[in-house]
């Protein structure tokens, strides 16, 4: 094996190694009655409920044959919600992989965090190591991994869904960056770069396209900072054209997530969307606020935020002033670190901003921003961020190492391990120790959803009925039995001696069809619950149920088919032109 080889290797087992010093300890945290040290667990976390209990849905909806299951089963006492036509997919696809191969949820949540882990530090790597040394690029993907809000995500939110998002987030910076490079006077590697340009868009669709998938809030959240980084990356390049093609490539991306943005847009009438604008208000979540929340559980968690926006804040500042103002020749040696460092701290400083009240007037006037349900998550960026200046601190004292300025190299080197190691100390004592002690999670006897439950369904599903059958006769004349009860698709064989209603516990959903014996019947809302009624005359009969497509959801479907048609024309298209290259300079 080359030194090369072994040195990437070694790298990739580093990566592997941090990551899961990061995520493994949390698989055996938690207090427990009767449970071994080593036994497979984890403290409670904040949105963990929410998400065992979709994931195991979601899994049963794929076993059952469904490419895109939409329908939760169980939940809210068995009536059902329309959950992923509304809360995005992707994370619970990634469970699902690993629930195949485990048949075990909790080692499915440690490797599925464990993967997440592993990939972000991963792409973090790849990005940095496009304008820094190796030194420095491993340093920011170490301060990746272990910065306190990417753990706090895991340790005290069980935010499994904005986890997945720390993967993307360096993969669309590296697309863009590609795609912004400005162009090449040779005319040899002016072709090349044209060549790997429709690559790189089909990368960037993929990876943003992959981002909304998996969380839409913070995905808008970096599309609005990520929109100010690119014009300060082209004002300093003197290079435009490439936001053209960013902006073609992002909108495919959008597409290509169509199949779920498309129906969560258009059908949000047709749930109570009012509860997550009602019990969180976007612009009552500001640091240093948190007037919504009063409870002593929570308080220490809030704290713990904005102690991780001082620090970040700090950091981006500090760093700025050092490297970009008081030491002006700092970065010079290496122009291109020196307009990427501008344009990060420039993007961590907005998001900075955003995440204060004094950001309001400003907020108000951006279309959607409450899609973010709370302005500090935009702390992942700042995380981003932060781990991008430590690499570049270590990589401006290997500047000043390789030019003589030895004062320069100790300040930088200094400051950087500086750095590091009071994150390392921040994450440990404040993050990670503090769970500990947290009551071990068991899941919820029944899974309640007021986001996503029915308009015509009552506010509370916990005034639903319990112990409702699966299928009953409102006046009981015959016998109803239950043939194939799957989360979209159910069977019911009714024998009736007279006309009667069948009473079916599932919410009547736009998408629900019914047919008896073949023929299609409509279905009733019954006003009270929300749950389907269905006229079924005299005799012996089978109903059946599925929940099929709406207009919107087959519009959505449609533009993701194509996009995924056209990002696959652009690998044939990349493919292509390396053949004719190759055959032209065969030929001369």
């Amino acid at each position: 094996m080359s030194k090369e080889r072994r040195t990437k290797l070694l790298i990739a087992l580093l990566g592997i190694g941090l990551s899961s010093l990061a995520v493994v300890p949390f698989f055996f945290m938690g207090q427990s009655e009767g449970g071994g040290a080593l036994e497979l667990r984890m403290p409670t976390t904040h949105d963990m409920f929410l998400h065992y209990d979709q994931m195991k849905s979601f899994y049963n909806g794929l076993a059952a044959g469904e490419i895109y299951p939409r329908w939760e089963e169980d939940t809210n006492r068995g009536f059902g919600a329309p959950t992923t036509s509304f809360y995005p997919p992707g994370v619970y696809y990634l469970t699902s992989g690993f629930y195949r191969v485990t048949e075990d949820w909790l080692r499915t949540l440690l490797g599925a965090q464990l993967l997440m882990m592993i990939a972000s530090a991963a792409a973090l790597y790849f990005y940095a190591r496009r304008v820094m040394g190796r030194a420095a690029a491993i340093t920011a993907m170490t301060a990746y991994v272990f910065l306190p809000y990417h753990l706090t995500d895991q340790y005290h939110r069980g935010a499994i869904a904005e986890l997945l998002g720390f993967v993307w987030m360096p993969l669309i910076l590296i697309f863009c960056d590609r795609l912004m490079k400005a162009p090449s006077a040779d005319e040899t590697t002016r072709i090349s770069n044209r060549r790997a340009t429709f690559l790189d868009a089909a990368g960037l669709a993929i990876c943003y396209g992959a981002f909304l998938w998996s969380h839409p809030p913070t995905a808008y959240q970096f599309t609005l900072g990520l929109g100010v980084y690119l014009l300060a990356l082209g004002v300093m390049q003197r290079h435009w054209k490439g936001l053209l093609v960013v902006s073609l490539a992002m909108a495919l991306g959008l597409g290509l997530s169509a199949a779920y943005l498309v129906s969560a847009a258009i059908e949000q009438n047709l749930i109570h969307k009012e509860f997550i604008s009602e019990t969180w208000p976007y612009h009552d979540t500001y640091m240093f606020v948190h007037s919504l929340y009063s409870a002593e559980w929570y308080s220490g968690f809030f704290k713990l935020l904005d102690w991780i926006w001082i620090t970040g804040t700090a950091l981006i500042a500090g760093v700025a002033l050092l490297l970009l103002a008081v030491k002006r020749r700092a970065l010079d040696p290496a122009p291109a670190l020196r307009r990427r460092v501008i344009a990060w701290v420039i993007l961590g400083g907005l998001a900075s901003f955003m995440m204060v009240k004094a950001s309001m007037p400003i907020g108000i006037l951006i279309p959607k921003l409450d899609i973010g349900v709370f302005t500090w998550r935009m702390l992942s960026i700042t995380t981003l961020v932060t781990a991008l200046l430590i690499g570049a601190l270590v990589q401006a004292a290997a500047l000043a190492s390789r030019n003589g300025y030895r004062g320069n190299r100790i300040l930088f080197g200094s400051l950087a391990v500086f750095v590091m190691i009071g994150f390392l100390g921040f994450s440990a004592i404040a993050v990670v120790r503090p769970m500990i002690n947290v009551p071990v999670f068991e899941p919820e006897a029944e899974h309640i959803n007021y986001a996503t439950i029915p308009a015509t369904a009552p506010d509370d599903p916990r005034d639903l009925a319990e112990d409702m059958p699966r299928a009953e006769l409102a006046s009981e004349n015959g016998t109803v039995s239950v043939e194939d009860w799957k989360p979209q698709h159910r069977v019911i064989h009714t024998v009736l001696t007279d006309d009667d209603v069948l009473l079916v516990k599932t919410f009547n959903f736009p998408g629900w069809s019914a047919a008896i014996d073949g023929q299609p019947e409509p279905i009733d809302t019954n006003p009270e619950m929300g749950d389907m009624e269905i006229k079924v005359s005299k005799g012996s009969h089978i109903v059946t149920l599925d929940f099929l497509d709406t207009p919107a959801r087959r519009y959505g479907r449609l533009i993701t088919l194509v996009s995924v048609g056209m990002i696959a024309a652009l690998c044939f298209t990349h493919l292509g032109a390396g053949r004719r290259l190759k055959k032209d300079a065969t030929s001369s």
